[in-house]
């Protein structure tokens, strides 16, 4: 008998219909899926206060009953919810640790709105979850729909930057999955990246080997639809971008008004830290629309090793 899937929610102050909430509730019926919503709460006024006599448990214990009436008053079409309020600091890690216990199929976080392209608006508990987060993380923008209808997987299909070939499925596996589960198009993107700069090799006196450039191109291109063919992606919707990728699948979700971008990360082992990858952290420091991050397999198991291992050295 399979599992349940199980959608994590990770609300922000005062429980409301948040896009993430509303994309997570879509989700969870289409899917059969649980719903967990976690209140992560922290102020430190109160934990003074708590020093001096407040009832901090009480307070607590009506955040409690706040998101329960809340949740109970959701469209959940027979979707189990259930609730918990988890108190302390710092955020990123409670939320990490939530992540490690719960062993979500998927998380969905409310992301800040993004005005300007140049400019990312991610905060630093985004950018902290978009490298830690142990689960596939989906950041919903204000104002999205409450199903993505047009859905772009960002692949590298011949493993350039060390990423795994089955990473590569699960990317394309997890965004043929949602398009059939939300009815949307989906798109297969890899970006082609050969020539240098004009200026660089203005610069050293030589051309760049168009020939050379072409066969690259061809091998990559090869990769690509034998990738898309193994998951049903029709030709048409397998495409090669030249490019840089931060700048290329920008613009092709710009281009196709594209809802939500899948992509996956890579992580240096044995460093106090776990990174995207500068192709990721290119891409979403300049994304416009939702973004789901899928992380290698192995990587939970690893970070949760880290954590208790600092723990170790800090007692």
């Amino acid at each position: 008998m399979s599992k349940q899937p199980r959608i994590m929610v990770i609300m922000e102050g005062k429980p409301r219909h948040s896009p993430a909430l509303l994309r997570a509730l879509s989700l969870a019926i289409r899917m059969g899926a649980s719903l967990h919503l976690r209140s992560f709460d922290y102020l430190r006024s109160l934990e003074h206060a708590a020093s001096r006599g407040f009832d901090l448990p009480a307070y607590l214990r009506g955040r409690r009953a706040e998101l329960e009436e809340f949740a109970a008053s959701l469209p959940a079409e027979g979707a189990p919810i259930d609730t918990q309020v988890v108190w302390g600091r710092p955020l990123a890690e409670k939320i990490i640790y939530e992540v490690l216990a719960l062993k979500p199929d998927l998380v969905i976080k409310d992301a800040p709105g993004h005005t300007d392209p140049r400019h990312t608006l991610l905060d630093s508990i985004d950018w902290h979850l978009l490298n830690e987060c142990p689960a596939p993380l989906m950041l919903v923008r204000p104002r999205a729909a409450s199903l993505p209808r047009r859905i772009v997987a960002a692949v590298d299909p011949l493993d350039e930057h060390g990423k795994p070939h089955v990473l590569n499925d699960r990317i394309v596996g997890t965004a043929a999955s949602l398009a059939a589960q939300c009815g949307a198009e989906l798109d297969v993107v890899n970006a082609f990246e050969y020539i240098p700069a004009a200026g660089e090799w203005e610069y050293a006196g030589l051309m760049p080997d168009l020939t050379l450039y072409s066969e690259l191109r061809k091998v990559h291109a090869e990769g690509l639809y034998r990738l898309g063919k193994d998951h049903g992606v029709p030709p048409a919707r397998m495409h090669i971008l030249d490019g840089e990728a931060a700048y290329c699948v920008t613009g092709f979700a710009r281009q196709h008004r594209t809802d939500l971008v899948v992509m996956g990360s890579i992580y240096r082992t044995g460093l106090k830290q776990l990174f995207l990858g500068s192709t990721a952290e290119g891409v979403f420091d300049t994304l416009a629309c939702d973004v789901l991050l899928i992380k290698p397999d192995g990587f939970a198991a690893e970070l949760q090793d880290l954590l208790e291992h600092g723990k170790a050295r800090a007692a």
